[in-house]
């Protein structure tokens, strides 16, 4: 029998066998691509989303982005791009088990975070305020609202706008890629107001994202956080482990494992284990039996218009307390650690810089804006939002160089 390479018909054929009724197919979806093209000759149109994102520039640039520790203080704490890669393991780990497309999930969990900002989500905070109308740069610039600022929507406009490798603009991703990315998270659509976008099939007016792989993404970005924003804080000093172990969640995971505390650091890399599979086991239950009833009650296995992958009634609590837990005890912490002040003082000065001084940025930054100089420029608000683009895109590190650059040529002259 000969030899022949699996072409992407074969692998469609293999995804239509082995996949459960639920999952999401790319032959759907292949054709919700923004700009027509050929489809690929052994890859599907997941396979080429999820190809499309890492070879991207906005993917290479999460390595020097800050999650929540500083990268300085210490080799072992998490960046985002690390961060993203635990989201598309266990992404795969809940797709491949509930018989969905693990290609879908992989593609949006690595796609995810594209838009964070430098110095994790005090760069966000920071330009929400000014593309709201909130922070002016001390009165530097106009009293109005620019759309706000979320990353979810950034990582958005990266895949769709801002990433220039094809003859058209962005990756042209599939749709449930493209929502998967943007419903990653909350949407917050009182208060953001994004240019430019293209909502078809996007479903902008629901909540959750309607395959269930855009779901499965969206609750294991909330799993990484929790477990490894634990194991960091915990790794830091900023909790001891008897105060973690007090939480009911912990000594629930405690009687189940059977753990104690003899060995420190294997009490911790054991319970952090646990812990994330105790919190996804508990998702996949959970889950199977809403999809069951979400199909009896509605004759549907597409088109998710209700959220059904999530804790269980009884978990979810559990998993609340333990967030809010993190947030007073390590996030909270950590944000007056590693001098969020600063990191909001760069990015302002960059913001006003950029402002006052256009020619600062480079060139494809403000090519699709040059309506005129100086004044003229600034009543435009699609300049704001290219300051904003290339700002986002920083690492933490380029910020720094480049906010010190600024300030230098500014002390010369």
């Amino acid at each position: 029998m000969p030899l022949n390479l699996r072409k992407r018909s074969d692998l469609e054929k293999i995804e239509e066998t082995i996949l459960a009724p639920w999952a999401a197919r790319s032959t759907r979806f292949a054709p919700t691509r923004l700009h027509a093209e050929p489809e690929h000759a052994y890859r599907t149109a997941f396979q080429r989303d999820r190809d499309r994102i890492i070879h991207s520039r906005a993917f290479r640039r999460l390595k020097h982005k800050r999650q929540v520790f500083l990268t300085q203080s210490g080799d072992h704490y998490r960046t985002r791009i690390t961060h993203t890669l635990e989201v598309s393991q266990l992404s795969r780990t809940m797709a491949r088990t509930l018989g969905v497309n693990e290609e879908l999930a992989e593609a949006i969990a690595l796609g995810h975070d594209l838009g964070h900002t430098p110095f994790g989500h005090i760069g966000e905070v920071v330009l929400h305020d000014i593309l709201s109308g909130t922070d002016t740069l001390d009165g530097t610039l106009p009293a109005r609202d620019g759309g706000g600022f979320k990353h979810n929507y950034q990582s958005l406009r990266v895949v769709e706008v801002l990433e220039k490798k094809y003859a058209w603009d962005g990756l042209n991703l599939t749709a449930a890629v493209r929502e998967g990315i943007l419903k990653h998270t909350r949407l917050r659509r009182q208060a953001i107001n994004y240019p430019g976008f293209n909502l078809e099939g996007l479903h902008y007016e629901l909540d959750n994202a309607t395959t269930i792989e855009g779901q499965i993404v969206a609750v294991c970005d909330e799993i990484a956080q929790r477990t490894h924003d634990l194991e960091d804080g915990i790794r830091a000093g900023f909790v001891s482990l008897e105060r973690v172990r007090e939480l009911p969640i912990i000594r629930e995971i405690d009687r189940r494992a059977g753990l104690k505390l003899d060995d420190r650091f294997i009490y911790r890399n054991t319970l952090i284990r646990s812990l994330v599979n105790f919190l996804v086991t508990d998702v996949m239950e959970a889950t199977l039996g809403r999809i069951d009833t979400f199909m009896g009650l509605t004759g549907r296995s597409s088109h998710f218009d209700t959220l059904l992958v999530w804790f269980s009634d009884r978990v979810n609590p559990l998993q609340e307390e333990l967030d809010r837990f993190i947030a007073s005890e390590i996030i909270r912490i950590a944000s007056e650690e590693r001098s969020d002040d600063q990191a909001r003082e760069v990015i302002r000065t960059l913001f006003r810089s950029y402002f006052l001084q256009p020619g600062l940025l480079p060139d494809y930054r403000l090519a699709p804006v040059l309506t005129g100089e100086g004044k003229e420029l600034r009543k435009d608000s699609s300049f704001l939002r290219a300051i904003a683009d290339h700002i986002a895109g920083m690492t933490d590190n380029y910020a720094e160089l480049e906010n010190r650059r600024i300030s230098e040529a500014r002390h010369e002259r």
